[in-house]
């Protein structure tokens, strides 16, 4: 296969070229290199849907922990999204969220993107797009091969490239429409690449449906049925009241649900058990959804003090639309409060949460 590749004509090689001048910043707006929890590197594609930046990239590139970190082409720009993984196992796909924040700007595609045109749909030649680590890009020409309804196989068309290690993540193009994603390389001259018809139906349907037809399994299950809530709260106050005494937000402690109906953006503060700060390193919400609405922005405060007058800003990030939000494991601070602040929601109407855990 290698030989004939290298019997192409050199008209296709300028065909890239030429290909490649007039849809690199469209490339390089929306491709982008990841990092996950545990240290593992890869590449996903951003794009926006109903206000939000998401990114689609596969599900081991995603890993098991639930923050990701997201890098732009140059001018290069970072942020941190959270991950879901609402699909079967054997799709190996997942969605993250990006933080509001630097790559809003960003985020300029969006999943009516994925759709093929004849063109596109019957490519024999595409080019794989890789953010590298300066944020520089790398492009590769690329043999479509072995198409099928679900992959398909690019084949580097030109012996001297390689698919690198770490390629996972990384989408093929036709001219500017991105036609698949790379999922596994059994060689280092080929990949096996999910079609983008294939990821966006998925992806659409998940962010369409918002949880209400089903929900997600937790990112991290809780290991040998440990279902600890993290520290203990001792109190529990709020600047939102309930909208009736039984929505009240100590609910929060255990079983039931705070629910009001804000006017500003809602704060609400924890106080954790002890006598002596503690090393809060993570905080996770939960909220029902279904006929409430779900938070979406939410940054988090803490307070090493007994009297609330000395809280910094820790972290912050979006709920996703069918209510999970988790900081992810960070570096511990100490704190005897905790300051949650809702900023916004995803839909107008009543919030409710069901679940707060601090760790």
């Amino acid at each position: 296969m290698a030989t004939r590749i290298l019997q192409s004509s050199i008209f296709n090689v300028f065909a890239f070229v030429i290909a490649l001048a007039t849809h690199a910043n469209t490339i390089a707006a929306q491709e982008v290199r990841i990092q996950n929890g545990l240290g593992e590197w890869g590449f996903g594609w951003m794009f926006r849907f109903e206000n939000s930046c998401h990114i689609a990239l596969p599900a081991h590139v995603a890993g098991p922990l639930p923050k990701i970190t997201v890098a732009t082409a140059a001018p290069m720009a970072t942020d941190q999204a959270t991950v879901r993984l609402p699909f079967w196992p054997d799709l190996d796909l997942a969605v993250a969220i990006v933080d509001p924040g630097p790559l809003d700007g960003r985020c300029t595609a969006t999943l009516a993107d994925l759709k093929q045109s004849t063109r596109s749909r019957n490519a024999t030649q595409a080019v794989l797009s890789r953010v590298l680590p300066l944020g520089d890009e790398e492009r590769l020409p690329l043999q479509i091969l072995d198409r099928n309804y679900l992959t398909f196989i690019g084949q580097v068309a030109d012996s001297d490239d390689a698919i690198a290690q770490g390629t996972s993540g990384a989408f093929a193009f036709v001219g500017s429409t991105p036609i698949g994603m790379a999922i596994t390389s059994d060689d280092p001259t080929r990949a096996t690449f999910l079609r983008a018809e294939e990821i966006a139906m998925n992806i659409e349907r998940y962010l369409n449906e918002q949880g209400v037809a089903f929900r997600s399994s937790p990112q991290e299950p809780a290991a040998n049925g440990d279902t600890s809530q993290g520290f203990a709260l001792t109190e529990i106050s709020t600047n939102s009241l309930p909208v009736l005494p039984q929505f009240s937000p100590e609910n929060l402690t255990g079983q039931g649900l705070y629910v009001t109906r804000p006017d500003a953006q809602v704060e609400i503060t924890l106080r954790l058990e002890g006598k002596s700060p503690v090393g809060v390193g993570r905080l996770r919400i939960t909220a029902p959804g279904g006929d409430y609405a779900v938070p979406r922005d939410i940054a988090i405060f803490l307070d090493p003090s007994t009297t609330g007058d000395r809280f910094r800003f820790w972290t912050q990030g979006r709920m996703t639309p069918d209510g999970q939000f988790d900081t992810g494991r960070l570096a511990p601070r100490n704190a005897r409060l905790v300051r949650i602040l809702l900023r916004d929601a995803w839909s107008a109407g009543d919030i409710a949460l069901d679940r707060v855990s601090v760790e």
